[in-house]
């Protein structure tokens, strides 16, 4: 037990190592020492010159900060000191590209460090609103909402409802094509929070499988693949926050200099109009239920089923408090409709034309219903309306806990506040990430960035193709979705943005969607199947299987899917010009193949 300790002690001083020497070096090479003969008068002239931009200043060398922050999350397996690394290195490179404050003590190298605390890190909690000129509040209401939905899953979870709710599910299993497919279905029901997912449908449906015979390791397999890819695009729950976020911080990026195509896009919008490029996620949930449905597998897993046709039906038990055995479906169904409903008329309301349905203005042979549909998408208040709408679910969760003697008061609070605790690690990494993105805008990267491109004369058609293999490698690497996202979404927004300046509306609006589609399902694709992912790990745990029979009988089909998304999706929609619903199809079409023609049934051994 000592080894890991000490390694970790290692791992941290060389942070701290790579800390002080990046940042000693982003800030040798900001300054340009120049010896100048000049009489005085004129050196106090120059001194209060305008200061050069970064991108004239440091050309390409302002991909530096997002890179590094890359490269040590993928060696140190650590997302959070590597996007500090990152904001510390943009902002050192910063001091010399704006004129220093008069408060100024200890030189550049304070300055420095003030940049990035009292500038960036505060600003990314609570910055300034561009067009009012007031406080932004819209960062700190994606924390709050989001630790509201930690909490209303905390008190269903303990008050039994969700348990309620997956062994209703279970009931209808009575072979192991059906056991398979409820407990695919059952982690659709639980869509709002990943960890929430694999921690109550494991346990949960364990009894079942075994039951069933079906291994462990396919258990894990199901529940991991129902976690992260349900959550990812599920339009309520403690991810569409994070997304939103980032997404609207690569459009923060651009706004000054907006594109025509995104005229009227809003972070939101963006959001829905993506999840149908999010190939990976929606084809990994299609696997999942093509290999429960024909019964088949390949690959180290067949092998593990038939292990567990040898065995006798296990009479493993479900874990929980007395409160969680006891508890009724509804408790967990009525705060989430309320959470659903809520939000739901809440961006009607906030998003409704002064005017009325009259005052929308129609275009082409668009239905009047859609355009108003796209006038409330574009002005609804998304942040206010999920924040008032998990403030519902939470406190219609604890009123039913309290009004039916499921959980008592300090019970609640203790269930909601210890999931809010357990998602403080991935709050840091959010906040880290704002952080970061705020900086890479003020170095003009995406400006350098497509120049380089452009330069290569770069075909932006096979965007969506590059960003989704650099998600998928930086997220398997790291283990963290969330990080991968709040590195590379914002970038990617403001790279397709500048990219696509030039190009028509009707072919740079998909591309646009493809390319943030492609970086949110190259994250989910780590979070699946990483060996360092929480989500991983979580799964093996709650289905009691071992860590690295869950990797390994789990990465054939994660790989599977992943090329089929590549084939399916980027090329043949991108390059042969087809709708997103063909890819789609002809993904699920060619998964269907696969598991018919290389998949095979387990041989039934057992009595």
């Amino acid at each position: 037990m000592d080894t890991p300790r000490r390694w970790g002690s290692a791992r941290l001083f060389a942070v701290l190592g790579v800390m002080v020497v990046l940042g000693t070096c982003a800030f040798a090479f900001g300054q340009d020492p120049v010896v100048s003969t000049q009489p005085a008068a004129s050196q106090a002239v120059e001194t209060v010159s305008t200061p050069p931009t970064p991108d004239a200043k440091y050309g390409a060398w302002v991909l530096l900060p997002p890179l590094v922050t890359i490269i040590l999350a993928i060696a140190l397996r650590q997302v959070i000191p590597a996007l500090a690394v990152g904001v510390l290195i943009a902002a050192y490179m910063l001091v010399p590209c704006q004129p220093p404050p008069p408060d100024v003590y200890g030189g550049s190298v304070v300055w420095g460090l003030r940049l990035a605390i009292e500038k960036y890190l505060l600003g990314a909690l609570a910055g300034i609103d561009a067009d009012t000129g007031g406080v932004d509040y819209s960062h700190l209401k994606i924390i709050v909402f989001t630790f509201m939905i930690g909490g209303m899953v905390g008190v269903v979870a303990a008050n039994g409802g969700t348990r309620a709710a997956v062994e209703r599910v279970a009931r209808w299993a009575s072979n192991r094509e059906r056991g398979q497919l409820a407990t695919w279905f059952a982690g659709m029901i639980v869509f709002f929070d990943d960890y929430a997912n694999a921690m109550i449908v494991g346990p949960s449906m364990r009894p079942m499988t075994d039951r069933l015979r079906i291994s462990r390791a396919k258990l894990a397999y199901i529940v991991d693949s129902t976690a992260a890819p349900v959550s990812s695009i599920a339009l309520i729950g403690t991810w569409v926050g994070a997304e939103i976020g980032y997404i609207q911080d690569g459009l923060d990026n651009v706004r000054a200099a907006a594109p025509a195509f995104l005229d009227g896009v809003t972070a939101y919008g963006a959001f829905l109009a993506s999840i149908p490029y999010r190939f990976y996620a929606i084809l990994a949930l299609v696997m999942v239920f093509l290999v429960g449905w024909l019964g088949r597998d390949f690959g180290s897993m067949r092998k593990a089923e038939e292990r567990a046709t040898e065995t006798a039906p296990g009479e493993s038990g479900t874990i929980g408090t007395p409160e969680a055995m006891t508890g009724r479906a509804w408790y967990a169904v009525m705060p989430v409709l309320v959470l659903v409903f809520l939000t739901m008329a809440l961006l009607v309301v906030t998003g409704w034309p002064v005017g009325g349905l009259a005052s929308v203005e129609t275009s082409g042979d668009m239905p009047r219903w859609l355009e108003l549909l796209a006038h409330v998408l574009k002005n609804a208040k998304a942040d206010n309306s999920i924040l008032y709408g998990a403030l519902g679910a939470l406190v219609v969760a604890g009123a039913i806990s309290l009004c039916t003697r499921a959980l008592t008061l300090a019970k609640s609070v203790e269930a909601a506040t210890d999931v809010m605790s357990r998602m403080l690690p991935t709050i840091i990494v959010l906040v880290l990430a704002w952080t970061l993105s705020a900086t890479i805008n003020d170095l003009r990267l995406g400006e350098v960035a497509v120049s380089l491109l452009q330069a290569r004369e770069f075909d932006a058609t096979w965007l969506p193709l590059l960003i989704f293999t650099s998600s998928c490698v930086v997220s398997f690497a790291t283990g963290t979705s969330w990080g991968t996202m709040g590195i590379l979404c914002p970038a990617t927004v403001t790279i397709s943005a500048h990219l696509l300046a030039d190009a028509p509306v009707v072919e740079a609006l998909p591309l646009f969607y493809a390319a943030v589609g492609a970086v949110l399902a190259g994250s989910v694709f780590g979070d699946h199947c990483s060996p360092i992912s929480d989500t991983t790990v979580l799964s093996s745990l709650a289905s009691e299987c071992s860590l690295e029979e869950h990797v390994w009988t789990q990465i054939p089909y994660a790989l599977t899917v992943a090329a089929v998304s590549i084939v399916c999706g980027d090329v043949l929609c991108r390059y042969f010009n087809q709708p997103v619903w063909v890819g789609l199809a002809t993904g699920s079409a060619a998964l269907l193949l696969i598991v018919l023609i290389a998949g095979r049934k387990p041989s039934w051994r057992g009595s």
